[in-house]
Formats: structure tokens, sequence, C-alpha cells
């Protein structure tokens, strides 16, 4: 059953889970139908404008560009070089986004409804016996209790704000968690990923009947409205479909922002992403790698090259 005609009850919902219901989610209302050749032309868009930039790659690997590293590049390339150089490690911290999705996920599909705290022990439950090369279940057995405990609360906290402001997830709408997303370009020269929070819904035929959010906690940015519109490019790329709707869900205010999906903002999604592989080439992978730019702003404050940055703000706002 489409999220637009599904016909939930309000009662016991909370107002601000009925105003999503009602304005993000958007039950009764009407869907946009896109062309069935806009997939194909956006496609064909991102290989002509990426051709140039794989002229001046010196790497024989596949370019793996992600949200992550699109952002960086974006809001600061030094920021960019400087967690690469660091690399990814899970801790109690990069993990809790894991974690409470798996919580959600599990209140999906359990017919029990346990406290927020029960399920957070039950995904990382699932996690550590899930094991495989990627995920925090390694982490989380060899992990010390102290950041157990720390990763548990926090999880916790955000499982409880998204049952208090955000409608009770129904299977009818199919819901994604964690839904990871690739595209591969030019022969598989640049493979194109990301991981969606949430995804509801499912389009029907050139009908965009599908919803992205990203749940964040902490005040709304502007880089989180690029990280959907990449989102949308990647759903449009692998079902020739947009999704209708893009919104970020912020837990500790039960506020989002939200745009609907149009050709415009996808074509904005398409330069900013050959642009930011562009970056990625130039930085990394061209036979004469040039220095990077710096840009001062709030990400200096977690910037593992701050201390040492000629261009870091001292107290960034």
């Amino acid at each position: 059953m489409a999220i637009q005609t599904l016909e939930t009850s309000r009662a016991g919902l909370t107002p601000t889970q009925q105003r999503a219901l009602a304005e993000l989610l958007g039950a009764g209302q009407a869907r946009p139908t896109f062309d069935p050749d806009l997939g194909p032309a956006l496609r064909t868009e991102l290989e002509q404008g990426l051709a140039p930039v794989l002229v001046r790659c010196a790497s024989d690997r596949p370019l793996s560009v992600s949200k992550a590293a699109l952002g960086q590049l974006h809001r600061c390339e030094g920021l960019w070089l400087a967690e690469q150089a660091q690399g990814f490690s899970w801790s109690a911290r990069t993990a809790r986004g894991t974690v409470a999705h798996k919580a959600v996920e599990l209140a999906v599909l359990l017919s029990e409804h346990p406290a927020p705290l029960d399920l957070v022990d039950l995904a990382i439950e699932r996690l550590i016996d899930g094991g495989g090369d990627w995920g925090p279940g390694e982490w989380l057995l060899d992990a010390p209790a102290a950041e157990v405990a720390e990763l548990r609360g926090a999880a916790a906290d955000w499982v409880t704000k998204f049952q208090d402001t955000f409608p009770p997830l129904q299977r009818v709408w199919r819901p994604r968690l964690e839904s990871s997303l690739a595209v591969d370009l030019c022969g598989g020269a640049v493979v194109l990923r990301g991981k969606v929070d949430l995804a509801l819904g499912k389009a029907d035929g050139s009908v965009a009947r599908v919803l992205i959010i990203d749940f964040k906690t902490g005040p709304l940015v502007r880089q989180h409205v690029d990280d959907l519109r990449f989102y949308a490019l990647l759903e449009t790329l692998r079902v020739g479909v947009p999704p209708f709707r893009l919104a970020t869900f912020c837990l500790d205010s039960g506020t989002w922002y939200a745009e609907d999906v149009d050709e415009d903002l996808l074509a904005v999604a398409v330069r900013r992403t050959v642009a930011g592989t562009a970056k990625l080439v130039e930085l990394r992978h061209a036979e004469a790698p040039r220095a990077a730019l710096l840009t001062p702003g709030t990400a200096c404050r977690w910037c593992p090259a701050a201390d040492n940055c000629p261009n870091a703000m001292a107290d960034p706002d």
C-alpha cells in the first residue's frame, strides 16, 4: 500500500508524529510523474562530465566516491585529506548510528514492543553475531565495557527520540534502514556510493513514491541538503525514478527540513558530483597532485589536521 493512500490511525501519536505523518510523509498527497528517460539522461550527463576527469586520473583502480567524501571535499579539501590520512575506526561515536538503525529495524520486525534500551541490546547482539568484513561487530565484541555502556546510552537516546517524534514504521511502507546504494559509471571506472538512513515507499512505474530521510542530532546545516540530493541522484540512477521528497529530520528538536525532488535538483547533484570527483582526482590520483585548498569553518573543530593547519579557525562559530 502506498504511503499517500495509507489510512493510519492517529490515536496515540504525539503532535509531532501527527505533523510528520501529514506534512512529511504526505498521506493523501498526489505524487509526481517523471519522464522514463530521466535516469539514462542523468547517467549520460554524469559520464560526459566525468570523462575529462578520468583522463587526468593516474590510478587504474575504480574511483569510489561517497557522500562523506563529497561533503568533505566541498567543505574543505584539507579536511578530506586529513580524514583520509587518519582512516576510519569504530568507536562509541561512529557505531551509534549503526546500532540505533539496527534497533529501529528490529522494532519493525519483532511482534513484541521492547523498550529502547532492550532494542539496542538486541541490535548489539545481532551486529556481533553478524560478523562480516565491515561493521562494528568486532569492535563491539572487544571494546571496553565503559565504551559499550556509553554507546548503549547514546543509541537508546537516539531510538527514544525517534519513537517520540517519527510515526511508527509500518511494514506496508516498505521501510529500508541503512540501505546501501551503489552506481557504476564509465564502465566501472567510477563507483558512487551512499547509505540511506531511511527510505519509505516504492516507485510505481514512472510515479515517484519514495521518501528518503536522514536523521541527525544537532543543528541542521547546508551539507545535509547536498547529502540528500546525492542520495536522490543515486536512487534515480538505480531505479529510473527519483524519490518524491527528501528530508533531514532533527531528533533533538523534532523538526525537519524537506524539499521535493525535481529535475533541477538532480541537475545540481550531477554538477556537484562531477566537481567533487574532479577534486578527488586532482588531490590524490593525478600524476602531479595539487595542494589542497584550505577553507576555515566549523569543521575545524573536528578536523584531524586542525592543530597544524595555518588556516584553521581558532574558535569557529
